[in-house]
């Protein structure tokens, strides 16, 4: 099981801190980043991806080995966003391909399985710039949970997301946390803080 620590985490941009001082002791489960709009939850999740580095402090990520500062977030993670842009030339199946793990490679036949089961089963050989905004919110949270991430990263999961996209996203998170596998999510909608097990705030930091 993978446990997430901060110490004194930080972060700026020009002479303004997003964020600074975040400490989290070794944390498992769901863990939950809440603040307002601008308060820097996607800042702080995009640094605990490796999408964007921390200007102080330190993440480290424990496991049955211990602790250490160099888990191999990218290939071992998933990220869903609205803001993450897939590929519009590529069909949604060439585009999981192209974003394919080393470590683990699902067969097509499972794809089709998650396609279908939100509802775009005949979406997988289209084209994905074909396809629409919810439509493509689909696609963007298989990519990131279709290679069985060990750290889950969800921002604002809901965003252009129906019932069923929603559900889905709730079956994954309660299959993620029966295995002890863990789950970041950033938001500040009260459904999605519900479902997690610790909260961080990031507001006035």
């Amino acid at each position: 099981m993978i446990k997430l620590e901060l110490q004194s985490l930080g972060k700026y941009f020009g002479v303004r801190w997003v964020f600074r001082e975040l400490n989290l002791p070794p944390t498992g489960g769901v863990i939950g980043i809440s603040g307002s709009n601008g308060s820097g939850k996607s800042t702080l999740l995009r640094c605990l991806a490796e999408l964007l580095k921390q200007d102080r402090g330190k993440v480290l990520w424990h496991d049955e080995s211990g602790s250490s500062e160099t888990f191999d977030v990218r290939n071992q993670g998933g990220f869903a966003a609205p803001y993450i842009q897939l590929y519009k030339d590529l069909t949604c199946c060439e585009n999981l391909d192209f974003l394919k793990s080393p470590l683990v490679n699902p067969p097509e036949m499972e794809l089709e399985q998650l396609f279908t089961s939100l509802d775009i089963g005949d979406k997988l050989h289209e084209r994905y710039g074909s396809l629409s905004s919810g439509q493509q919110q689909r696609v963007k949270v298989i990519a990131a949970v279709a290679h069985q991430p060990k750290v889950l990263f969800l921002d604002e999961p809901g965003t252009n997301l129906d019932a069923r996209g929603n559900t889905f996203i709730r079956e994954q998170i309660e299959i993620r946390r029966r295995h002890n596998q863990l789950t970041i999510l950033a938001s500040n909608q009260t459904d999605e803080l519900d479902l997690c097990d610790n909260v961080l705030s990031v507001d006035s930091r």
